[in-house]
């Protein structure tokens, strides 16, 4: 955590003097947590990015006259989102929740406000540690609306924003003077560094959900269930490039066939195959979308509006199922955590992105490899469903001879004999 009020713990330099920056005060207008700055030789005002989410990577240094951007190299997208809010601020009123749920006496405040549900989910994941590691603070949780329901017991206080994701990047200068007012309530107010992929070892999903995920040890008793996320706006399609493919990627040019036609012919020749494979096999779609289309023996679980009844179920049917197979994406976060296992289909486009999608369990490194397996965006529907269906037949198998369990009884019997 890094000191946010009265005046935040953050050091930037001048990109024309070379000289410190002097540290005025902060400013908070949505997912930026910023430190204002004044250099004292050139008289030129920056806003400096505080060491939090991803800014404790890539801190971007932005005029105040222009909204030039320093360091946006390290990451563009990021010093984009940036540059983009500034120049479209806003002032515009939000509505708020601000619950108190008890005293706050050492303020402790987590932003989880992002354009991102993932990024969201992923901030909002440090509360645990917040809470865990430093009980002597009292923690503030600034979130989007729609995360409320993911807010785990035992903080202070819940600021929950009506705003949403599309809107998540936004500048909004009432925002700020409204959090600014809040926190001048605090002699002191720290600020959680959010780090954006939390360790295992760090959070229990179960503690946010409410949900407790798929016990491994009852894999082999169970009737074999797999859940396929639907996403209408990122496709288990084909992907940009040639090859193979160019005769079908025409049709779809042309408008004989949509993008989401193909997709679901494909998911239900995956369905049909893991079927051959696996006769009494439990499927399930979920995701946002129009339900509909699909065979009897298939659960349609899709729905059109996502609320935190229809998110909470779902994570039951995760929690339910052996494997849950999806496109890369954030809508793979709440399945892994889930889910005794994922099949995850990347682009090309997405490899450098790979496993940021994946909330790990604290768990051997070979069952983590086992349990979570990547496979290109084009891969056949019939080895897709060759993939699961040994990824749930082998795993009893694995268990018995790799899991640390079975090394641990292994030698035990060895000293017993010996």
């Amino acid at each position: 955590m890094i000191l946010l009020h009265p005046v935040p713990a953050v050091a930037h330099v001048c990109p024309h003097c070379n000289t410190q920056l002097h540290v005025a005060g902060w400013y908070m207008p949505g997912m930026r947590s910023l430190a204002d700055l004044t250099c004292q030789t050139c008289a030129r005002e920056f806003f400096g990015d505080l060491g939090a989410g991803q800014a404790l990577y890539t801190p971007m240094l932005m005029e105040k006259a222009g909204g030039a951007i320093h360091g946006a190299a390290r990451a563009p997208w990021f010093a984009n989102w940036l540059q983009r809010s500034y120049s479209n601020r806003n002032d515009a009123a939000l509505n708020i929740d601000f619950e108190k749920i008890r005293p706050v006496k050492q303020a402790l405040l987590l932003n989880c406000l992002d354009t991102l549900y993932g990024h969201c989910l992923l901030k909002l994941l440090n509360a645990q540690s917040c809470l865990d590691q430093h009980p002597e603070f009292d923690l503030i949780v600034l979130v989007p609306r729609i995360l409320r329901w993911l807010v785990p017991q035992g903080v202070a206080a819940i600021w929950s924003v009506d705003l949403p994701l599309s809107r998540g990047a936004e500048w909004n200068d009432w925002l700020a003077k409204e959090i600014g007012r809040r926190v001048a309530e605090f002699d002191k107010c720290w600020l959680s560094v959010a780090v954006s992929h939390p360790l295992p070892e760090s959070y229990r999903i179960e503690r946010f959900t409410q949900v407790v995920p798929f016990a491994l040890a009852q894999w082999g008793s169970r009737r074999p269930t797999v859940t396929f996320i639907w996403r209408d706006d990122r496709l288990w399609s084909l992907p940009a490039g040639g090859g193979r493919w160019t005769r079908l990627r025409r049709f779809i040019r042309r408008g004989f066939i949509s993008r989401l036609e193909d997709q679901q012919q494909r998911m239900m020749r995956f369905a049909h195959a893991l079927k051959m494979q696996m006769p009494d096999v439990d499927l399930a779609v979920a995701g946002v979308s129009q339900p509909g289309g699909l065979p009897q023996w298939i659960t349609d679980l899709r729905h059109p509006e996502l609320d935190t009844a229809l998110e909470r179920a779902w994570c039951e049917r995760y929690a339910a199922s052996h494997c849950v197979v999806g496109v890369h994406g954030s809508n793979m976060l709440l399945p892994s955590a889930h889910a005794g296992a994922t099949v995850e289909l990347m682009s090309a486009a997405q490899w450098g992105n790979i496993l940021q999608d994946i909330l790990f369990r604290n768990e051997d490194l070979r069952t983590a490899v086992f349990r979570h397996r990547v496979l290109p965006i084009d891969t056949e529907p019939v080895t897709l469903a060759s993939v699961v269906s040994a990824v749930i037949r082998t795993y009893p198998d694995f268990a018995t001879y790799m899991a640390p369990e079975a090394a641990s009884n292994a030698v035990l019997a060895g000293r017993v004999q010996a």
